[in-house]
């Protein structure tokens, strides 16, 4: 069997390696529509048995250069996401989903960490960063199967609120417990090391704010590709100088889709 390490021409090794990933994820919903399953367990099977440890399809320096996929479509994940936040239903329900993400969150992050000190007896460090990597909550899975059984109403609009809200929890928690980590390394324990990933986080949603009220001042709702293009152009803007920062674009983006959304 040929595979696409072979290939000399990286163009031909990108768009086959494509190719192959479309129509991966295409048969594989043919089976989980068969056994009543969401297309996106589908999709993570198919991305499973392709990758470099199962049947290794893909070369592996492709998968590398992919990174930035990840990143442009979280920005639309998190500026869909935003449009649940509206200001006339948070106003109601907003402080029960705060309450519900706060406790689903650190309910999480302390179960996952006392599982790994005292049932697998790993060291506390490394225990912290699990917990916090488990608070977070994957939004593209829950949005996507949302979206396939077009299920909708006050339960659906909560959910999403506090799959967007429990990344923020996570992506503070991770920050803070790396701090916590270092200084258990040796790395002297300084406040302004827990406070930064807050600070930067407070940020980057003001500047998603203020992007996404200059999107509606200057985005012509008459014309849908003229808005298009600069919705596109704003997010991979913000996405672009997330990361140039070191910071996840998902709060950003949200708050871009939730200032546009709202004015």
């Amino acid at each position: 069997m040929l595979h696409l390490d072979a290939l000399t021409a990286p163009t031909a090794r990108v768009t086959l390696s494509l190719a192959i990933m479309l129509l991966a994820g295409f048969l594989a919903t043919r089976v989980t529509k068969k056994l009543h399953l969401p297309d996106v367990t589908g999709y993570i099977l198919a991305g499973v048995a392709i990758g470099p440890y199962a049947l290794n399809l893909l070369p592996l320096e492709v998968i590398q250069g992919m990174d930035f996929i990840t990143d442009v479509a979280l920005a639309f994940i998190a500026f869909g996401v935003g449009r649940y936040f509206k200001w006339n239903k948070l106003k109601s329900n907003g402080p029960g989903v705060i309450v519900v993400t706060i406790f689903e969150s650190l309910a999480a992050f302390a179960l996952v960490t006392l599982v790994m000190v005292f049932l697998f007896r790993l060291s506390l460090p490394f225990s912290l960063l699990l917990g916090a990597i488990s608070s977070a909550t994957a939004p593209a899975s829950t949005i996507m199967t949302i979206r396939q059984y077009r299920a909708k109403g006050p339960f659906v609009n909560t959910i999403l609120e506090v799959v967007a809200l429990d990344d923020a929890v996570c992506l503070i928690a991770f920050s803070a417990c790396t701090a916590v980590v270092s200084a258990e390394g040796g790395d002297r324990l300084h406040p302004l090391a827990i406070l930064e990933p807050i600070l930067f986080s407070l940020l980057s949603i003001a500047g998603g704010v203020l992007v996404g009220l200059i999107l509606s001042k200057t985005a012509d709702p008459r014309t849908r590709d003229h808005r298009l293009i600069l919705v596109v152009a704003a997010l991979l803007a913000v996405t672009g100088l997330c990361s140039a920062a070191g910071v996840s674009p998902l709060l950003s983006c949200m708050a871009v889709g939730t200032a546009y959304i709202n004015a």
